[in-house]
């Protein structure tokens, strides 16, 4: 009731030579800003908008809900009333949707023009039926007309005491986004929407955000995350396609681009009004790709949602043929052995156990993903084993497993009498987990088509690219269930033994095989002290494991002594995983033979100067990568590279790296491997992920 009071009393103190029209939550005044106009000239009129606390006003594009202001003028003939000229917008986010307008206070323009037959000294008389929707936590629309009279004479002229009316012209200008200085272009996919503002400001500049406004609804998804990519040349904006509107764009693309700077002593706000023109959005970065047979092709990097999802189920397919995915897919495989003489229900219910496992980890993955890209991190495939304690702890849990396997301790039904009928709910939770474990150890390879469809995601509003994640779980889970939905299949495995003892124990050995290759991502990662750490804890594990198996067969002083020692063990092990560095080492990394490291600098020199340059964007928990420079990478490549004089970048993505993710970004890739060739002149060509020698060589002989 107070702030309704102050607010009253405040337009009661306001100009009363202004045309006002008064509301509940608004007041709007109208001022000539000269006070007497020559026929043939023009004026400008201020439509002065005050607003009650709380309670907002929308842009001419008000986003997903609101209207903007909307004036209808009666006017003499021959008497024009201009375009208006809007101040800035604000963003107003009301989950799940965004909105445009003002807060507090707005100022819109609009020049008037007098005809030049007009008589001069008879003033010019206008109506201003005005309409505009006002909102808080509801909203209200409110109406009103003003009756304007503008003065004519010989001379336009402003009059005196202007002080109060000279400000508010000049502040309301001053509101007005000037004219961006960096010429834009703009592209349309089925995706997204692309912008680009050229100019060498944004690389040098301390830019802390950046955001569009278009200022035409249907364009964008409002509520969409808007990615920025900056790079020497200029600024990327990729932003998500409108969900109500099938029509891409046509003509040029008007709106403010709102760019957020540091500053000495503060951030900076700017906003800039822009009209970008449909052409082609890629800088540097040009993306480009090779069929899977070898043969190479160019490619738009844009990906409709419909494909995305297409790939990404033939990605989680082949997924299930990498090798990182092969000692847990062994292990399911037994599994299923041991259900060949139960009931098709029994068996299509650890099926989809095992599926919703795979799902459940993916959705995870997902929602950590969205939300790190949410808050603003450049994030891709594999990002969380850029982490040392979570290497660390997949380490200790593969190492687990294979204990487990071992027979050092149990977690659900034994395997004797594996030929009976398993119908407990233990056994669906082992299905259920070993789902899980699948989607856990697929995070260090990519599949062929994985990148492409990973790298749309990026760019996809949420539960586009949630649905792009679960495609992916769904493609790796669907071969075992199918497995085990097929009665032939149940038909044709060899009849449960003595043999699936001996073969569960054997895959107690892949488990140690990955355990091992972790620890060594993680020295690579952390360092030579932090491997030794987690060696050591690995021990004080395997102790408490040891220790909890015993007192799983043991009295009950045996379980108290067994299990007291597995909880003393596994303190020291947290202890010394706990000693890991909270950040992975940054030092430089040395590659042997022709190899140097990657930096966005040292390729922009090389294409300065016209040379062909082949780029290896790798991690060392990636094993695509791994199997690619054993295999591609050797010899007769290296020899190519000295026969074509081709300059051999190689970005180590371990550890976080912004210039390799953004990179990665340009090319459309969440994630590596990358592979691309620069020709002397011309755009990059993108390389499948997994590599032949004969490709590489067809590749680099025509650099």
């Amino acid at each position: 009731m107070i702030t309704r009071i102050v607010f009253a009393l405040s337009l009661i103190a306001a100009s009363a030579q202004a045309s006002t029209i008064e509301t509940e939550f608004v007041r709007g005044d109208f001022h000539f800003e000269h006070e007497t106009v020559a026929p043939g000239d023009t004026t400008t009129l201020a439509l002065d908008m005050t607003l009650a606390p709380g309670w907002h006003t929308y842009w001419k594009n008000a986003g997903d809900s609101g209207q903007p202001v909307e004036i209808r003028w009666t006017t003499p003939e021959g008497v024009e009333i201009g375009k208006t000229d809007w101040p800035a917008p604000h963003r107003q986010p009301f989950e799940p949707m965004m909105n445009y307008g003002y807060s507090d206070k707005s100022t819109l323009l609009m020049p008037v023009s007098v005809p030049e037959n007009w008589p001069e000294g008879k003033p010019v008389e206008l109506t201003a039926d005005v309409f505009w929707l006002v909102c808080n936590d509801v909203c209200i629309p409110e109406q009103g007309v003003a009756e304007l009279s503008l003065p004519t004479g010989p001379e336009t002229g402003k009059g005196g005491n202007r002080g109060t009316k000279d400000k508010l012209f000049m502040e309301a200008r001053a509101s007005i986004p000037a004219t961006s200085p960096y010429p834009a272009k703009y592209s349309v996919d089925d995706a997204s929407v692309k912008i680009r503002f050229a100019g060498e400001h944004f690389e040098n500049a301390d830019l802390k955000d950046a955001y569009v406004f278009p200022a035409e609804w249907g364009i964008i998804n409002h509520a969409g995350i808007q990615i920025v990519s900056v790079d020497s040349t200029g600024m990327t904006l990729t932003i998500p396609r409108s969900i109500d509107n099938d029509e891409a764009p046509e003509g040029p693309l008007e709106g403010v681009i709102e760019l957020t700077e540091g500053a000495g002593d503060g951030d900076v706000t700017i906003a800039l009004a822009f009209d970008a023109k449909p052409g082609s959005t890629d800088s540097t970065v040009v993306a480009a790709a090779a069929d899977n047979s070898g043969s190479i092709q160019g490619f738009g990097t844009g990906v409709s949602f419909v494909w995305a999802l297409g790939l990404a189920l033939a990605g989680g397919l082949i997924l299930n043929l990498m090798p990182c995915v092969f000692p847990v897919l062994a292990l399911k495989a037994l599994g299923f052995a041991q259900m060949t003489q139960s009931s098709f229900g029994h068996r299509a219910a650890h099926g989809l156990a095992y599926a919703a496992g795979v799902i459940t980890l993916f959705a995870v993955l997902a929602a950590v993903f969205l939300g790190l890209r949410s808050a603003g991190s450049a994030v891709g495939w594999g990002f969380q084993l850029q982490n040392p304690f979570i290497v660390a702890a997949l380490a200790y849990l593969l190492f687990l497993v294979g204990l487990n396997l071992s027979g050092v301790f149990e977690v659900s039904s034994r395997l004797a009498g594996v030929g009976s009928a398993q119908a407990d709910s233990g056994g669906l939770r082992g299905a259920y987990f070993t789902g899980g474990l699948t989607a856990i150890v697929a995070t260090p390879c990519t599949a062929p088509f994985m990148g492409t469809a990973m790298g749309a995601a990026l760019t996809m509003p949420t539960a586009q690219a949630v649905s792009v994640f679960i495609a992916l779980a769904v493609g790796l889970a669907a071969p075992f269930v199918l497995l085990s939905l097929s009665p032939a299949a149940a038909r044709i495995m060899p009849r449960p033994g003595v043999w699936m003892v001996r073969l569960k124990e054997f895959l107690a050995f892949p488990m140690y095989a990955t355990a091992a290759f972790l620890v060594w991502v993680l020295g690579t990662l952390a360092g030579n002290d932090a491997m030794l750490a987690v060696l050591i804890g690995g021990v004080f594990t395997g102790l408490a494991a040891w220790a909890y198996g015993i007192s799983q067969n043991a009295g009950v002083q045996g379980k108290r002594w067994g299990l007291g020692g597995a909880a003393v063990s596994v303190i020291i092990a947290l202890f010394l995983v706990a000693q890991i560095p909270a950040a992975p080492k940054a030092e430089a990394v040395a590659f042997d033979g022709p190899g140097e490291p990657f930096t966005a600098e040292r390729l922009a020199d090389l294409r300065a100067q016209n040379k062909p340059v082949f780029i290896n964007m790798t991690a060392d928990w990636c094993i695509t990568c791994k199997v690619n420079e054993r295999v591609a990478l050797q010899g007769a490549f290296k020899d190519a590279l000295k026969e074509n004089g081709v300059t051999y970048l190689i970005g180590d993505w371990t550890a976080r790296n912004a210039e390799i993710t953004e990179l990665l970004q340009g090319f459309g890739r969440a994630g590596v491997p990358l592979y691309a060739v620069y020709p002397a002149k011309g755009d990059p060509v993108l390389l499948p992920q997994i590599l032949t020698s004969s490709m590489l060589a067809d590749a680099l002989g025509k650099v």
